[in-house]
């Protein structure tokens, strides 16, 4: 799993946390002959399929053998630096450029404000964020800093201040074209300002040109157009002193998804951020749905959106009040992976209407309108030096249009339009043609056609982007490093991800299965060669969990060429992906699986073949596509029968159980269908989560009768409703139907929504940038991302451990309301603590004033309970009152008080669950900081879930 380009991305759930807790290895016994598993109808038995049922319960093990940017830390890639320099008030610059974490620039003397160093790019740039790191010299960051650019080197715009932080300083603005970058250390301390390392990046937003955009009110002399005008120099501003409902509305002309948006208030204006704000979306500019909302606490805000929003409007509204007006110089939006195309200029050698490839949608096309021949070349100005690696073309389904892909291709760069290089050749593929290459830096890109057929050349759409994918890292790393020294480097990340100790954590949950993801570049080099020992990691995971009872899945999570468009397949790409089209691919993952087949045929320690992980050849999978996929299906299974008779082999029904055929069409026996519920765009909602269950629980019986093949949820989350993924758990066991939740850790922090995509989370240490750190440094950084530098979150393994053994049965028992009273820190006029425990009605006890930390909520419960869950919700009607974190106590006479939980919420309903305990008292703290008042529509206590 992850982030997929779909309606919304991940966004996870916050939780409640503990430090990595120790664990005591469960005593299963080792795994032998005996537990060999095939399917038996619609289950998995032991003895080969005559012994006892088995439903396979566990995790996956991502982010080890295969990578993906939000959840491992082998890095992310930056503004290439061929051709930068460096100066600065003193010191040796050019060591903040060097790739290495042991050398810096610095100051040398204490930090009194004006000390600085800069960039000269070499050439006009787009980039909208900057880091700084002194991770190698803790104490010497910069206190406060000014992010200055120019095109001259002579005349400076500021367009960014902010404090800096210990470690690694980011700093984001409103994407700039520029040759020059100054830093400014505006600050003062006793000790000197050092830079191990400085990169830019350039992050996708949308481009402003054809967006509109209105206010509310204007002062004189300004107007809404300014915020979208590329110049931070420009500034709209209220007219006003700032008041509830001041308003900036922008019309992006089409809809659009988009995950975040930054406003900065500008130079001269600095202090006009607005004190609260609040970031709606809407499709008719008449509905309108909140998706943020926040303090403004400096220059540039940026409202994060926790998951992609669609719509074809944004409204940005002040809902604070401060004697300052109101003030907005540029406004940025983020959307989704690929560069937008707003400001390209597309010419072509021949054929009419280039410009239909970047209109964003493919039933316009460009065309040749002549036979492919040679040498005919189109050609696009980026505008800017822009690093990318990725280059691809996409037609329309269905249409002849499909069949006029590139018969071959070169593609080339350029900064000037003069100079060019080649960085890919080769062949295009059917409908779409996705064309990868070493990151770096250029203003221009030709792609020629240099096939000869009778179809046209047609290109529906035309994309480009800096795609952050298993495919590009190893590309960019072997062409930097070399292969051997690659290999060093991802050894390190994978001897330090997972190892003997985090089994025994598995192991000591209960857990009797997992699910190990693994790119297919662990197998063969890019070029299709075989690498020299590619089994070690396997064999011994394979190994070491047979010693501690736990079944293995092989899951070949990625193919070349990507198996589905997003980072999780492998490769970031158009539908169909790359691997769909090749011949070349297919063949080399047959040749996978030989081989797989070959090395663990009767090993009863392996669960079976996850063949291809979520295929996918169309978001809208026709019957032409199914009977594609499916073919290639019965190819691979034939190829693993002929040498392994006995396995299961794993087929996703990925999207549903018709997007794949049933195992009769082909004769398949000893298969396992494979199912992936995810439910993104409403992981806030408890409800959404909670009717997701109630939906797959509720198909399980018709699923096991037809096909009536065993099943494993493969991946799954249910961010942090403790109750719903009990329910879950439950209702697989009861029904002996297999499951892995995704994951066993992830990199990121509770803030930003990762922590139940994990039973371990939040190691917030700097990653690789891939394209500048030499490889000591890449190796540096990643042995710091073993599972003892990690958060557990002890509620969400305990919910887990609860149902690993088999546990069938989800009866939550409700503590009775009669008797109970509560009280509050403070209570709104016409409120009363009383309504946050008569029902879920629609009364509310409110605090009255905004979330600043501290607020409390106590229930006497007029005896002593035992007290297993506490869910807290809010009005329907008020969605935005939930508590941003939360401590929950429990105490027998009201005076001494234990720590039950704390965390951090994430939606209106947030069900809490507890080691039980006996108590009377509870008490519920609210610990972060909103805009909103606490509202508490209903207080649910649980003896037992």
């Amino acid at each position: 799993m992850k982030r997929r380009v779909l309606a919304a991305l991940v966004t996870a759930a916050a939780v409640a946390a503990t430090a990595v807790l120790p664990v005591t290895a469960a005593h299963a016994a080792a795994l032998t002959s005996a537990d060999f598993l095939k399917a038996s109808g619609n289950v998995l038995k032991k003895s080969s399929g005559t012994g006892a049922a088995v439903n396979l319960r566990g995790t996956n093990i991502g982010g080890w053998l295969t990578q993906e940017d939000w959840m491992s830390p082998l890095g992310e890639f930056a503004a290439d630096r061929t051709g930068w320099s460096a100066t600065a008030s003193a010191g040796a610059p050019a060591n903040a450029l060097d790739g290495s974490g042991t050398s810096r620039w610095t100051t040398g003397a204490n930090q009194a404000g004006g000390e600085w160093i800069r960039l000269d790019l070499g050439a006009p740039t787009l980039f909208n964020r900057l880091t700084i790191d002194n991770t190698a010299n803790a104490g010497q960051w910069p206190r406060a800093l000014n992010i200055e650019t120019s095109s001259n080197g002579s005349t400076w715009t500021s367009v960014a201040t902010q404090p800096g932080t210990d470690g690694l300083t980011t700093v984001k603005f409103a994407p700039q074209v520029a040759r020059y970058v100054r830093v400014t250390q505006t600050g003062a301390a006793a000790a000197a300002w050092s830079v191990g390392e400085i990169n830019l990046y350039s992050d996708p937003v949308l481009f402003n040109g054809t967006h509109t955009a209105t206010a509310t009110s204007n002062a004189p002399g300004t107007n809404a157009q300014m915020t979208l005008d590329g110049n931070v120099s420009t500034v709209w501003q209220s007219g006003a002193p700032q008041a509830p409902g001041q308003s900036l509305t922008i019309d992006l002309g089409r809809n659009v998804d988009m995950d975040k948006v930054l406003f900065d208030a500008g130079a001269t204006t600095a202090n006009d951020y607005p004190r609260v704000y609040d970031v709606f979306t809407s499709y008719d500019n008449a509905n309108w749905t909140k998706i943020a909302s926040g303090y403004g606490a400096n220059r540039v805000v940026q409202a994060d959106f926790q998951g992609t929003k669609n719509g074809r409007y944004l409204r940005i509204t002040s809902n604070g009040t401060s004697s300052q007006w109101w003030s907005v110089a540029e406004v940025a939006i983020s959307s989704g992976t690929s560069l937008d195309r707003g400001g390209w200029v597309v010419t072509s050698s021949l054929g009419a209407s280039p410009s239909n490839m970047i209109d964003g949608t493919t039933s316009t096309r460009w065309t040749t309108g002549a036979a492919q021949a040679p040498g005919q070349a189109v050609t696009v100005d980026m505008g800017a030096l822009i690093t990318l690696n990725n280059v691809t073309t996409d037609t329309a389904k269905n249409t002849t249009d499909e069949d006029d892909w590139p018969r071959g291709y070169t593609l080339q760069l350029s900064r000037d339009g003069s100079s060019w290089s080649t960085v890919a050749t080769g062949a295009g593929t059917k409908k779409a043609s996705t064309i990868g290459f070493t990151a770096q830096a250029a203003r221009y890109f030709r792609l020629t056609q240099t096939g000869s057929a009778g179809n046209w050349w047609s290109i529906g759409e035309l994309t480009a982007g800096l795609y952050n994918d298993d495919y590009s890292l190893t590309n960019t790393m072997t062409a930097r490093f070399g292969a051997t020294t690659t290999a060093s480097v991802v050894g390190t990340h994978q001897d330090t991800w997972f190892t003997a100790n985090d089994l025994d954590a598995i192991q000591a949950t209960g857990m009797n299965f997992i699910r190990v993801p693994i790119g297919w570049n662990v197998f063969l080099n890019l070029d299709g060669t075989w690498k020299s020992n590619p089994w070690s990691k396997i064999d011994w995971v394979v190994n070491e969990a047979a010693a501690r009872g736990i079944y293995v899945l092989i899951d070949l999570h990625t193919v070349p060429g990507g198996g589905c468009p997003w980072g999780s397949c492998g490769r970031i790409g158009p539908n169909p992906n790359g691997f769909w089209g090749s011949a070349t691919y297919q063949n080399w993952v047959e040749d996978i699986w030989k081989k797989i087949a070959t090395r663990y045929n009767g090993n009863p320690a392996v669960a079976g073949y996850d063949l291809i992980n979520e295929p996918l050849i169309d978001y809208n999978e026709d019957s032409d596509d199914v009977a594609q996929k499916s073919d290639y299906y019965n190819r691979l299974y034939t190829a693993v029968r002929a040498i392994d008779a006995d396995h299961a082999i794993f087929l996703g029904a990925f999207f549903g159980l018709d997007k794949i055929a049933p195992p009769s069409t082909y004769g398949w026996t000893n298969v396992v269908y494979e199912y992936h519920p995810y439910d993104m765009p409403n992981s806030k909602d408890w409800t959404a989560q909670n009717q997701l269950v109630t939906n797959e629980l509720g198909g399980l019986a018709a699923k096991l009768s037809n096909p009536g093949v065993p099943i494993l949820y493969g991946e799954y989350s249910l961010y942090y409703n403790d109750d719903v993924w009990a329910r879950f758990m439950a209702g697989l066991n009861a029904s002996q139907v297999s499951w892995s939740n995704w994951s066993y850790k992830v990199k990121g922090s509770a803030e930003d929504g990762f922590a139940y995509w994990g039973m371990y989370y939040d190691d917030r240490k700097p990653v690789p940038v891939i394209n500048s750190d030499d490889a000591a440094t890449f190796q540096s950084k990643l042995s710091q991302f073993a599972t003892a530098n990690f958060t557990q979150n002890a509620r969400f393994v305990a919910t887990i451990a609860k149902y690993a053994g088999g546990l069938s049965t989800f009866a939550p028992s409700a503590v009775s309301h009669t008797g109970w009273t509560a009280t509050a820190s403070t209570t709104a006029a016409g409120s009363s603590p009383s309504a946050g425990i008569d029902g879920a009605n629609g009364t509310s006890w409110k605090s009255g004033q905004a979330m600043a930390g501290g607020e409390w909520y106590r229930i006497d419960m007029g005896s002593t309970r035992t007290v297993a869950m506490v869910t807290v919700q809010t009005d329907s009607s008020s969605t935005w009152d939930y508590p941003r974190g939360f401590t929950v106590e429990t105490s027998l006479d009201g005076s001494s008080w234990t720590t039950a939980a704390t965390g951090i919420a994430y939606g209106w309903k947030r069900p809490i669950s507890i080691a039980p305990v006996s108590a009377r008292y509870i008490r519920i703290t609210q610990t972060g900081v909103a805009p909103q008042w606490w509202s508490i529509d209903e207080v649910t206590v649980y003896s037992s879930y």
